[in-house]
Parts: C-alpha cells; sequence; structure tokens
C-alpha cells in the first residue's frame, strides 16, 4: 500500500485518541503488573514460573470464545467496562494481601487464574476497538499510533515495574495496576453514552462462537495469519514475562535491569510502528510480516550468546524490530480480512491461538531452562532458530507474501 496523505492521518476520529489515552495508562499499569508477577514467580524456579503463566493461559484459553460472542453481542465498550472494573477490584484487593502473607506460590497462582478469567472477557473487546473506531484503510496507522504510545508507556512501565519491585515488590505494582484501571473506566464511562458500539445478531451463544469460528478458518488470508501468529506467540509471547526475567537472574541482573532489558525490546517494537505511524505500513505487509521473523530471530540469537549488558539490550531492539515489524503487517491484515461485526469474535480467536500456544510453550520452555545442558541461553538460541525457519517458511506461501490491506 501506499502511504496515505496526511489528511487522511486527520480523520481518524477524536473518540479513537480518547479511547487509546485509557487504554495506554492501563498498558502501564499492565506491564508493570506481569513483570512483577514474572519476577516474584521467576524466584521460585523456571518450573514455577512457567506454571503460574500456565496458570493464567488455561481459563483464558477456555471463555476466550465466550468472551469474544459477548463483545460482539453486547457491544465492545460495556464489555470492557465490565472486564476493568474486575480488574480495579482485583489489583486493589492484592494490596492487603500481599502486606498481610507476602508472596507465596499459592498466591501468584490465584491471582494468575483470576486474571485469566477476566482477560478471557477484556481481551477480544479491547482488541476490536481500532477497527470499530476506525475506517478499514486507516486501521495501520491507527494500530501503530497504539504501538508508538504502547512503547513510550512500555518503557516506563518496565522501568517503573522495577523500581516497584524492587521497593516493594507485588504490593506497589498491585496498587499501582489498580490506579490506571481506574483511569481507564473513568475513559470508558466518559465514551460510553454516545459510544458506536457494534453489536452482533441476537443469535444463540454457541451458533455465534461456531459462525465465528467459521468465519476464522474459512478463509485462506485469515486462516494463514492465524496459524503463523500462533507460532509466533508461542515462540516470542513468553519473552518478557518468563524468558527475560530468567535471563537476567541468569546473568546475575537486579530487577530494575531486567526491566530495562523488557524495556529495550519495547523499544524495538516502537521504532517499526513510528514509522508505520508517520509513514503508513510498507508495500506487500505480509512480505515484510515474514522479513520480521527473521530479525526477530536474528535478535534472539544475540541474546543467547552476548554476555555484556549494552550488548544484550542491543540484541533486544533488535528482537523487537522483528516483532514490531511482524505485528505491525499482520495486525492490519488480519483485522480487514473480516467484517466489523466479526471483530470480537476474530480478536477472541487470535487470543485463542495464542493462549493456547503459551499454554504449551511457558511450561516447556521454563522446564527446559531450568535443564543445566541446555539453560536459558539454549532455549533463547532454539527460540530464534524457529523463529528464522518460520519466516523462511511463511514467505513461501503465496497468500501471505502477496497480501495486502485493505
Amino acid at each position: 500500500m501506499t502511504p496515505p496523505a496526511e489528511p487522511d492521518t486527520q480523520r481518524i476520529p477524536v473518540r479513537y485518541w480518547i479511547w487509546l489515552f485509557g487504554a495506554a495508562v492501563s498498558l502501564l499499569g499492565d506491564l508493570t503488573m506481569t513483570f512483577a508477577i514474572g519476577w516474584s514467580a521467576s524466584q521460585h524456579g523456571g518450573r514455577t514460573a512457567g506454571l503460574v503463566l500456565l496458570v493464567a493461559a488455561a481459563p483464558r484459553a477456555a471463555l476466550l470464545l465466550i468472551g469474544g460472542a459477548v463483545g460482539d453481542r453486547y457491544g465492545a465498550p460495556k464489555v470492557l467496562l465490565a472486564s476493568c472494573t474486575a480488574m480495579f477490584l482485583l489489583t486493589l484487593a492484592l494490596v492487603p494481601a500481599t502486606l498481610a502473607v507476602g508472596e507465596p506460590v499459592w498466591l501468584l497462582l490465584a491471582t494468575a487464574l483470576v486474571v485469566g478469567v477476566i482477560d478471557a472477557f477484556f481481551l477480544p473487546s479491547a482488541r476490536s476497538m481500532p477497527r470499530l473506531l476506525v475506517p478499514p484503510e486507516q486501521v495501520p496507522r491507527a494500530l501503530a499510533s497504539f504501538q508508538v504510545t504502547g512503547v513510550v508507556f512500555a518503557v516506563t512501565g518496565t522501568a517503573v515495574g522495577g523500581v516497584l519491585v524492587s521497593w516493594s515488590g507485588l504490593t506497589a505494582a498491585s496498587g499501582f495496576d489498580a490506579l490506571t484501571f481506574g483511569v481507564m473506566i473513568v475513559v470508558l464511562l466518559v465514551l460510553r453514552e454516545p459510544a458506536p458500539e457494534q453489536t452482533g445478531p441476537r443469535t444463540g451463544m454457541f451458533r455465534s462462537i461456531a459462525d465465528g469460528i467459521r468465519m476464522a478458518f474459512g478463509r485462506p488470508l485469515t486462516r494463514a495469519l492465524l496459524i503463523t501468529m500462533t507460532v509466533a506467540a508461542g515462540l516470542l509471547m513468553p519473552l518478557d514475562a518468563l524468558l527475560l526475567p530468567l535471563l537476567a537472574r541468569a546473568h546475575g541482573w537486579d530487577a530494575s535491569t531486567a526491566g530495562l532489558l523488557v524495556a529495550s525490546r519495547s523499544l524495538g517494537v516502537g521504532v517499526i510502528a513510528l514509522r508505520i505511524l508517520t509513514r503508513g505500513a510498507f508495500p506487500r505487509p505480509g512480505m515484510f510480516a515474514a522479513f520480521g521473523l527473521l530479525l526477530a530471530g536474528v535478535g534472539l540469537l544475540g541474546l543467547s550468546v552476548l554476555d555484556p549488558l549494552p550488548l544484550t539490550i542491543a540484541a533486544g531492539v533488535v528482537s523487537g524490530i522483528g516483532v514490531g515489524t511482524f505485528t505491525g503487517h499482520v495486525l492490519p491484515l488480519l483485522m480487514n480480512s473480516v467484517e466489523r461485526e466479526y471483530q470480537s469474535r476474530l480478536q477472541s480467536v487470535v487470543v485463542l491461538c495464542q493462549s493456547l500456544a503459551l499454554v504449551v510453550m511457558n511450561p516447556v520452555l521454563g522446564t527446559f531452562a531450568d535443564v543445566p545442558s541446555v539453560g536459558i541461553t539454549g532455549v533463547c538460541l532454539g527460540i530464534g532458530v524457529a523463529s528464522v525457519l518460520l519466516g523462511l517458511i511463511a514467505l513461501t506461501r503465496p497468500v501471505l507474501r502477496n497480501a495486502a490491506v485493505a
């Protein structure tokens, strides 16, 4: 696609920017909380850390299709408001709980379980909002604006997470997360009255779910994108919450340094997102998405072999540029491959596929990280090689290689 002219950028509705503000603030709290849980779990070893993340992913995977159908039926803003309220109450309750009992494994597991249930309803609606608030030709830039804003908050969030965890562990992170969800609730209430909600037909719940699944896997481009994203999720999504904290511990670094390492990956994502926001997506987005997987693999290879902190951070940036190139081109293709009334159900299928990949890969990667002959550096090496292979395979698929937005 050719970069849109300047007037196109101005046609992104104001309502989207209001929503983006609330979503970015909420992301700041989410990243802080995710880092805090991952760091707290990593002190118990790779197997325990993988188990905690598994407990979060399993209920999310089990309920996502229902969450997507509910989002399309009742409207994403309403479902988001209910989900954010539930997360606000959970994180607020964690403050006195952690003060009373500390950070035992059982509390981490219970927190992960409740977060997984809430996420099943929150994620499909949240991820459908850009497609519901902007016209199709503006989806790449809208998503890029979220990524750019998200990177600023992600770098801040991981830095804040490192400071908060070093200061007062999960207690401080929970209180901060509750504050950010409070901001998101206010934003959703502001948008609530005139919100242009996209609600689906009043069919039965199971029929609605079945229609969404048929839509997702019945179209060649959508099916190919889903398969590629699922494999990529299993390889790349465990980085921030599981692998990078374990890598930091293997190097003897503290929580603040681990947060800096996570932030370096987010910074790489932001470089590509900023390019898409200012100049539009690259031509032939399917091909560039595959190139992004190749670059992410190169960055992971660097993480596996480089020891000095500056070089490790540089490798994290490279891996983030690859991830940003992949997601910045795949997500608009996926959103525009189906109609608006299917967006929450499509996103529920996407997140379900990613969650199933995490259900498998988090315990596997955590276990391999504890094997002396493999270790966390061996895990990063294996993921890097697999990411490169996935990118090469994607380049051989014409439906992906020749795909175009809208």
